[in-house]
């Protein structure tokens, strides 16, 4: 199986959510950078940083660093450390999967012809494969109680898409 890297905010929304495990249950491991571990982890307190704790104990979180310092510099001229570093760390593992939410970085991402998905994707996928019983309650979840941002059009979409009503 391909690689799969994720930025913090895939890990600490979907730790907000109790869904930390779909992650494993989807990809089996996930590849963190440094940037990436200490944004999720950092405050301590942060939703997703015990579940993000405990999914490094169980050894399906791992920790890896980008190797070209040149592309990660270049990159944090635009992004944060932790999207630059994940998006360094995909172009090393050809064919990896990122785990993105931002939209800078994603575009970067597009720009770049990695293949990526986010938090919203991880969820829709859960819903469409029986692990999740409504998209909506995440996702109204995230978004009044830890400030996910998503547009009018991207929610009436990907609840269109699970078959939920708005």
């Amino acid at each position: 199986m391909a690689a799969v890297i994720s930025d913090a905010s895939v890990l600490i929304c979907l730790g907000a959510v109790g869904q930390l495990d779909l992650l494993r249950e989807f990809y089996s491991e996930i590849l963190v950078p440094p940037a990436v571990w200490s944004e999720v982890t950092s405050a301590g307190t942060r939703p997703g940083a015990a579940e993000a704790q405990a999914a490094r104990t169980a050894g399906w979180l791992r920790f890896r660093s980008p190797t070209n310092s040149s592309l990660l510099a270049s990159l944090t001229l635009s992004l944060d450390a932790g999207e630059a570093e994940a998006i360094a760390l995909a172009t090393e593992l050809p064919g990896s999967l990122l785990l993105l939410d931002d939209g800078d970085a994603r575009e970067t991402a597009l720009q770049m012809k990695l293949d990526f998905t986010g938090t919203l994707g991880v969820l829709l996928r859960a819903k469409h494969a029986g692990k999740l019983l409504a998209l909506k309650p995440a996702l109204d979840r995230l978004v009044r109680q830890h400030s996910f941002r998503v547009s009018q059009r991207l929610y009436e979409q990907a609840l269109r898409e699970a078959g939920e009503p708005s």
